[in-house]
C-alpha cells in the first residue's frame, strides 16, 4: 500500500458555550459472589510478515481457576442521557474521571472523593468517543462526527478545536498521549495521526493495516500499540515517526479489540470474535491464546496493580481477572446485561468502567472487602 501523509495546523476555533451541570450520582453497592472460568491455553509464533496469519497450534487446558476476594462494586447511573464511550482517569489532589458523553455533546467527569458528576459542553452537534488525558492537563476528545479533536482544559472549561487535515473523514477512534504532550490517535477509515499540542499541528498518515484502527495503548518504551478489528491485527507505532509495524493475529485468535502492554513489552489483546486472550511478546514475535469460556466477547483490557489482566466479557456480562501466572481466568463481578462494557480504565485498585448502552459507569474496588 501506498501511504499517503497530510498535515494541517490548528484552526483555533473555540467551541460554543461551555455548560457545567453538577449533579448527584445514583450509587449503589453491590457485594458480589465469585466464579471462575477455567482458560485454555494456545502457543504459536507470530507470522513475520502481517500479509498472513500465524500458523495454527492446538488447544491445551489451562489449570484452574484460582480463587479472587470479590471487590466492592459502585454503579453510576447518568440519567439515560450520556451514552458513556471512552474514559480516563486523572490523578492529583482532586482526582477525577473522565469520560465522553456522545448523547450530551460533552465530556463528563466524576470526582473519585464525592462521586458527584458534571459536564463540559462540547458544541452543538459534538458526538464524543475516545478520548486521553496529556501531562499538561488537558483532556484531547475524539470525535467523528464533527471530524475534530476537542482540546478541553478542565481548569477553565475552554474548549477548541483541532481539524482533520484537508477535511479527510478519519473516523477517529483510540487516542493515547506521549511524555511530550503528543497526542497520538487512530481513525477507523485506515488512518493514524499525531497532534503536536505545542503547535496546533495535525498529521495524517495512512495505516498499514488498512481499515480499521481502534483502541491505543502504550508500552514502557514508549512505542504505540493498537488493535485493528478489520484487518485482524496488532500494530506497533512510533509516535514521533508515525512508522508503523503490523503483526497480524495468530490462526483462530480473530477480532482484537482492547489492547494493554505490561511492564515487560508484552502486547495484551482481547480477541472478540474467538472469546480468547492472546498475548504478543516483540521480542520473539511469538503468541500464546487462552480461551475464556463458552460464549465469551472479551472487549476492553487492563491490568491491575499486581499485573493480572482485567478483561470486561460483554459476552458473558462480567468482569473477568485472567492471571498469566497459572493461565486461569476468574468472575471479579457482574456487568449490565447486554450494558456493552466497552472501555475502562484504573486508577490504583480502583477500575472504572463505562457501559454504553446501560448509560452507566462502574466503579470495582478490588483492594474492598465488602460489608457482611
Amino acid at each position: 500500500m501506498g501511504l499517503r501523509m497530510m498535515t494541517d495546523s490548528s484552526d483555533g476555533q473555540s467551541g460554543p458555550a461551555f455548560a457545567r451541570s453538577a449533579l448527584w450520582a445514583v450509587v449503589v453497592a453491590l457485594t458480589l459472589s465469585m466464579a471462575g472460568a477455567p482458560a485454555r491455553a494456545q502457543s504459536t509464533a507470530a507470522n513475520p510478515s502481517a500479509n498472513g496469519a500465524a500458523p495454527p497450534a492446538s488447544d491445551a487446558p489451562g489449570p484452574p481457576a484460582a480463587p479472587l476476594r470479590p471487590g466492592l462494586v459502585t454503579v453510576i447511573a447518568l440519567d439515560g442521557s450520556a451514552l458513556p464511550q471512552g474514559i480516563v482517569a486523572a490523578v492529583g489532589e482532586n482526582p477525577t474521571v473522565w469520560f465522553s458523553a456522545a448523547a450530551r455533546s460533552a465530556v463528563g467527569a466524576i470526582e473519585v472523593a464525592s462521586r458527584t458528576v458534571g459536564y463540559i459542553a462540547l458544541g452543538h452537534g459534538a458526538k464524543p468517543r475516545g478520548l486521553t488525558r496529556c501531562p499538561n492537563g488537558r483532556l484531547y476528545v475524539l470525535d467523528p462526527t464533527l471530524n475534530v479533536i476537542h482540546e478541553v482544559d478542565p481548569a477553565t472549561e475552554q474548549v477548541s478545536r483541532h481539524s482533520m487535515p484537508n477535511g479527510e473523514i478519519a473516523d477517529l477512534s483510540g487516542a493515547v498521549c506521549t511524555s511530550g504532550n503528543l497526542v497520538v490517535f487512530t481513525g477507523y477509515n485506515g488512518w493514524v495521526g499525531k497532534l503536536d499540542t505545542a503547535t496546533g499541528k495535525v498529521t495524517l498518515l495512512e495505516s498499514v493495516a488498512g481499515r480499521g484502527p481502534a483502541q491505543m495503548a502504550m508500552g514502557p518504551n514508549g512505542l504505540i500499540w493498537f488493535a485493528s478489528y478489520a484487518a485482524n491485527q496488532v500494530v506497533r507505532l512510533d509516535p514521533e515517526s508515525l512508522r508503523q509495524e503490523a503483526f497480524a493475529m495468530p490462526s483462530g485468535v480473530e477480532g482484537p479489540k482492547g489492547i494493554v502492554v505490561d511492564s515487560g513489552g508484552r502486547v495484551w489483546v482481547s480477541a472478540f470474535r474467538s472469546g480468547r486472550i492472546a498475548r504478543l511478546d516483540p521480542r520473539r514475535r511469538a503468541w500464546d491464546a487462552w480461551r475464556l469460556g463458552s460464549g465469551s466477547r472479551p472487549h476492553a483490557v487492563a491490568l491491575d496493580s499486581g499485573g493480572a489482566v482485567l478483561v470486561t466479557d460483554i459476552g458473558r456480562d462480567r468482569l473477568l481477572r485472567f492471571d498469566p501466572a497459572t493461565g486461569s481466568a476468574a468472575s471479579v463481578a457482574p456487568l449490565s446485561e447486554r450494558g456493552q462494557a466497552r472501555a475502562m480504565t484504573r486508577l490504583d485498585d480502583q477500575i472504572w468502567i463505562t457501559e454504553t448502552a446501560a448509560d452507566r459507569v462502574l466503579l470495582i474496588d478490588l483492594a474492598a472487602q465488602p460489608s457482611h
